[in-house]
């Protein structure tokens, strides 16, 4: 029993399980902001595109740590994980990534061929083009990485909607792609020097710390901004605004407060404060969206 233990607990760190995690819930944000209330919810339509999305990812984290496990194994963050290690050969994580690959792509295929090709644009951006050029080569890497990133969102959205001209689902990929570069910059901020260590270009290791908390300055307050844009593309009304206005200013106050201590522990209170607040802004989204939808004006 305790070897099952630890060989769950090695495969849900080899799959990423808790980025995945978050990508599920902002695909389910995707879909119910994008379902109407006029119909009810098709459960197997919901489920068929959250399991599909989930295995992708799955499959798609753990080939990530195939793909760097000689890098991991330099890095003093990484080097426990299961491949480095020696808990979970690389055959075996071969033989579970193509299982989660197929898994997935017989769950999608059942919602359709657009969700499916979006899911495999999600692996292909992330695992050939990210993985294995853009992170190695790049110093401003994360933003053309934030694609696949922001996908699930939009994949949650298509799959609800099943039109993608509906200019809804780009703006919720957008809240998903600005929120990257300073989620992700400010880690590579904190860990600069295991990233140079593993021979990653990263903004900080590349162009310095100044350059790097200019550049989260900049993307923050782009991010802030589209966080702002929910009334040009839902019928918004003041409650979501005021929220949106809300959570806007607190994102740009713990900036702020970061900017002054960026050595201090307000690194980690920034990073935590910019996670948050996509949870905050979608929920403003879907909570004001879904009210109006309940209780029309006359």
């Amino acid at each position: 029993m305790a070897k099952f233990k630890d060989l769950t607990r090695d495969i849900l760190k080899l799959t990423k399980a808790e980025i995945v995690l978050l990508e599920i819930i902002t695909l389910a944000a995707g879909f119910l902001i994008g379902h109407s209330l006029e119909h009810p919810i098709n459960w197997v339509l919901f489920f068929n595109t959250l399991l599909g999305t989930a295995f992708l990812a799955l499959g798609s984290g753990a080939l990530n740590q195939i793909q760097e496990h000689r890098e991991d194994a330099l890095m003093e963050r990484t080097r426990s994980r299961p491949i480095p290690s020696g808990r979970i050969s690389l055959p075996l994580a071969w033989s579970l990534t193509i299982l989660l690959f197929a898994l997935g792509a017989i769950f999608l295929q059942f919602v359709s061929l657009p969700v499916l090709l979006l899911g495999v644009l999600a692996v292909v951006s992330y695992n050939c083009l990210y993985t294995m050029w853009w992170k190695r080569k790049l110093a401003f890497a994360a933003i053309p990485g934030a694609i696949p990133g922001a996908l699930p969102i939009l994949i949650g959205f298509q799959a609800a909607v099943g039109n993608l001209s509906d200019l809804r689902g780009y703006y919720l990929f957008a809240i998903l792609f600005f929120w990257q570069m300073p989620h992700f910059w400010v880690l590579a901020l904190k860990y600069s020097d295991d990233y140079d260590q593993g021979g990653f270009p990263t903004l900080p290791v590349a162009k310095g710390s100044e350059v790097t908390r200019f550049q989260i300055t900049l993307w923050c307050l782009a991010y802030a901004a589209v966080g702002l844009l929910s009334s040009f593309f839902f019928p918004t009304g003041i409650p979501g605004i005021a929220g949106s206005v809300l959570v806007s200013a607190w994102l740009l106050f713990e900036l702020r407060r970061f900017l002054r201590q960026p050595e201090k522990k307000s690194w980690l209170r920034f990073f935590l404060s910019v996670n948050f607040s996509l949870l905050l802004y979608l929920f403003v989204i879907s909570a004001d969206l879904w009210s109006i939808l309940l209780h029309p004006r006359s």
